[in-house]
């Protein structure tokens, strides 16, 4: 028991320092963040990364237990690598997964939100959040992951060795497939958002009729956001055929030059 108590002092700190980059949504990595770390910051101006700078941090400020593990250590063992920061991460992933999941089952009846697009590096990627009312009645919308396409429905849902191709009716079933897999009850599923794309809404072959074959109770809501920037993206095409204020001037202009014209002009005004 002191084995493991010790072991967990030893990881708290670098667990928190995880933690820290991922609210503030800033990047682990730099240029050089390998091999043994100087906890020396005058010694080392280099800058390593967030991650390991905020260990150091962590030890300028007075963390003894920090210190003394990294000190003390051989550089297998300091848990601050790459492969111990993606489990690390991964362990933090599924805790906050895991809260989220219990708050909605216990709001029961739920919401499903997912887009699917192309990244720069060609990559299909879909986005999937929950949607859900707790007890209080404040409405909550988590995200909950991202998915490589190809890679997922490969894995887990075809089953012989060629590459799908991601229809409708693939998509819809990825999206049943995670929700069973976050063991949610379908039938509970009230909701489905999502962009109005044919791919998304075809009545044969879309993905949210898909869904809808396994959670019948769901609507389909489309995205107002997605159709608004939809429309001021269109509008912004059209080019401006002239200048309201310019034609303003001309006409007044065209009245000013004749005193018949300006009277009229004068008459209708007053009147």
């Amino acid at each position: 028991m002191q084995q493991i108590t010790e072991n967990r002092e030893r990881l708290k700190p670098i667990i928190e320092c995880i933690i820290f980059l991922g609210r503030q949504n800033l990047a682990f990595r730099g240029h050089r963040d390998q091999g043994k770390l100087n906890t020396n910051i005058d010694l080392l101006p280099t800058n390593e990364g967030n991650f390991r700078q905020l260990l150091k941090f962590k030890i300028a400020s007075g963390d003894k237990i920090l210190e003394k593990h990294l000190q003390t250590t051989s550089a297998k063992a300091t848990y601050i690598s790459h492969t111990t920061q993606e489990q690390l991460i991964e362990c933090c992933k599924e805790e906050i997964l895991s809260h989220i999941l219990n708050n909605v089952k216990e709001s029961c009846y739920y919401s499903v939100i997912f887009d699917e697009t192309t990244d720069i590096s060609h990559i299909s990627q879909l986005s999937l959040s929950l949607r859900y009312v707790d007890k209080a009645n404040n409405v909550h919308e988590q995200f909950i992951c991202f998915i490589n396409c190809h890679d997922y429905v490969y894995d887990k849902l075809t089953e012989d060795n060629v590459e799908p191709k991601l229809t409708g009716i693939v998509l819809g079933n990825a999206v049943v497939s995670i929700m069973k897999d976050m063991s949610l009850d379908l039938n509970n599923c009230v909701g489905i958002g999502t962009d109005g794309c044919s791919v998304m809404t075809s009545v044969t072959r879309g993905a949210v009729a898909e869904i809808q074959k396994n959670c019948p109770n769901a609507v389909y809501s489309p995205c107002s956001n997605h159709a608004l920037n939809l429309s001021i993206s269109k509008s912004s095409n059209v080019q401006l055929v002239r200048n309201t204020m310019g034609i303003i001037k001309e006409v007044l202009s065209f009245f000013n030059t004749s005193s018949k014209r300006s009277f009229v002009l004068k008459n209708c005004t007053m009147t």
